[in-house]
């Protein structure tokens, strides 16, 4: 047996096989769509569809009176009600007769689908209007009207078409029979010109093969160019990483040293302006220079905080500090920051309320004195941000998930979504809209999540402006005895 010459070449064997196989699946999925149309076809049932088109025309005309009516001066409630839902009802009268009473599609008469088209072009044009029936002009709703009655002779006319029609009373329809073909013939056209393409494209394939072949040589060459060139700028980025690295130590060592050195002199001035306020060696002269004292005595407190949480944030980042941890009851830092700050929420006129949890009593695995800091922190900025006369609830226990957590929550000015991407950055302020002016340096928030997260915990908040906050320090269950 002679084999034909252009068969010898096993690619091209190949391919005329798949498109061999190709085409045969095609082929059956185009008779299996073509007997699904059939079955459809010969299932539609038409009994319904005039009386779909009736309806619609009586509510299409109910709703062109109430317009008229409008138009003519009534624009009673009742009226503009009466018009509103009328509209509703032939627009959903429009859709039923798109897709048939029952979910089928209806009798495919000629321009009938351009009628459905127009009916619904018209009820969107009108439906600002419908919206505004109150201030609408007479000449607006005559318009109305009018591009209305235009839609139901056309209904009529397919109304009477349908009844009149030969093939009525649930038998196929030249109509079906005539998209039918016309689907049939265009898949079929499809799948050749696929054929076609399929073919071209893979001779198209062949050739930019053997061309790629013969570039292989000079295109490894640039892929080594590229990688010699990736090595040095990797080798670029991890010694500018090195750069930063060293740059963030040397930040953190020289804060570390500096907070250690003010520490000195700060406990000297608390001490001495301490001692000089309780006036241990006698009054002090002239009287003015005792509030001079006190407001001394206060910054010097306020400097010896910021100094405290400058050196633990410092101690952090270097990865110095260690957590003392211990057993503890989850309420024992929530109770000793409520008896800390109640003195400073009376003053600020604010109404401190602890939330003790119902059941056991929780015991928890961390360390003490970061845990009260975590939430001296977050109690101290909800009472200075609470206008007077607010409330600041702190509760504890365990959330759904059954991990313990910490909560404190104000009515006070809330903070803004944006702000709240921000607010746990070190020296970030909310600028908080009170008479009242604060000093702080914005490293209360960023302590806490880094305590938090030495536990291997988190701190999140729920806010919006006017509203009040909710600070949550929730830790992980493993840390639940």
């Amino acid at each position: 047996m002679t084999r034909l010459p252009f068969l010898a070449n096993r690619r091209l064997r190949i391919t005329l096989l798949a498109l061999m196989v190709l085409l045969t699946l095609v082929a059956a999925a185009v008779t299996h769509l073509a007997n699904v149309e059939r079955q459809s076809a010969a299932r539609l049932d038409f009994s319904r569809s005039p009386w779909a088109i009736a309806a619609t025309e009586v509510e299409t005309l109910r709703y062109g009176q109430a317009l008229e009516l409008l138009a003519y001066g009534r624009r009673s409630p009742e009226v503009i009600e009466e018009a509103r839902r009328r509209f509703d009802t032939t627009w959903s009268r429009v859709d039923i007769l798109k897709t048939g009473p029952e979910g089928r599609p209806l009798l495919r008469l000629p321009g009938y689908p351009e009628t459905l088209a127009a009916f619904d072009k018209t009820l969107q044009e009108q439906e600002g209007l419908i919206d505004r029936l109150e201030a609408a002009t007479p000449e607006e709703l005559h318009a109305a009207h009018k591009a209305i009655d235009a839609i139901i002779p056309r209904l009529r006319d397919a109304f009477l078409m349908m009844l009149t029609d030969a093939n009525y009373n649930g038998l196929r329809t030249s109509a079906a029979h005539d998209l039918l073909e016309g689907r049939l013939s265009f898949l079929l056209t499809a799948l050749g010109s696929l054929v076609v393409l399929l073919f071209l494209l893979l001779m198209s394939e062949i050739r930019e093969a053997r061309r790629l072949l013969r570039q292989s040589d000079a295109m490894v060459a640039v892929l080594r160019d590229r990688e010699a060139e990736l090595a040095r700028l990797h080798a670029e980025a991890t010694d500018a990483q090195q750069r930063a690295e060293d740059a963030n130590r040397a930040k953190t060592v020289f804060l570390a040293h500096v907070s250690h050195e003010l520490r000195t002199p700060l406990h000297s001035i608390l001490g001495f302006s301490e001692t000089i306020n309780r006036e241990s060696f006698g009054p002090i002269q002239p009287p003015r220079y005792a509030e001079y004292v006190q407001y001394i005595h206060q910054s010097a407190e306020h400097l010896s905080t910021l100094v405290e949480d400058l050196l633990s944030l410092s101690r952090i980042e270097a990865k110095e500090y260690t957590l003392n941890e211990a057993r503890q009851d989850l309420g024992a830092p929530c109770r000793f920051a409520a008896d800390l700050l109640r003195a400073k929420a009376e003053e600020a006129q604010v109404t401190l309320v602890l939330k003790e949890p119902e059941g056991p009593r929780r015991v928890i695995y961390a360390e003490q004195r970061a845990m009260r800091q975590s939430v001296l922190n977050l109690l101290n900025n909800a009472i200075k941000f609470t206008p007077k006369g607010g409330t600041v609830t702190l509760a504890w226990g365990l959330n759904d998930a059954g991990a313990p957590q910490i909560s404190v929550t104000d009515t006070g000015i809330g903070i803004s979504s944006d702000d709240q991407r921000v607010i746990f950055d070190p020296f970030f302020q909310v600028d908080n809209g009170l008479t009242r002016q604060h000093i702080g340096a914005g490293l209360g928030l960023p302590l806490v999540k880094s305590l938090m997260e030495l536990h291997g915990g988190s701190v999140t908040v729920q806010s919006a402006p006017g509203q009040g906050s909710c600070f949550t320090l929730t830790l992980p269950k493993d840390r639940l005895i």
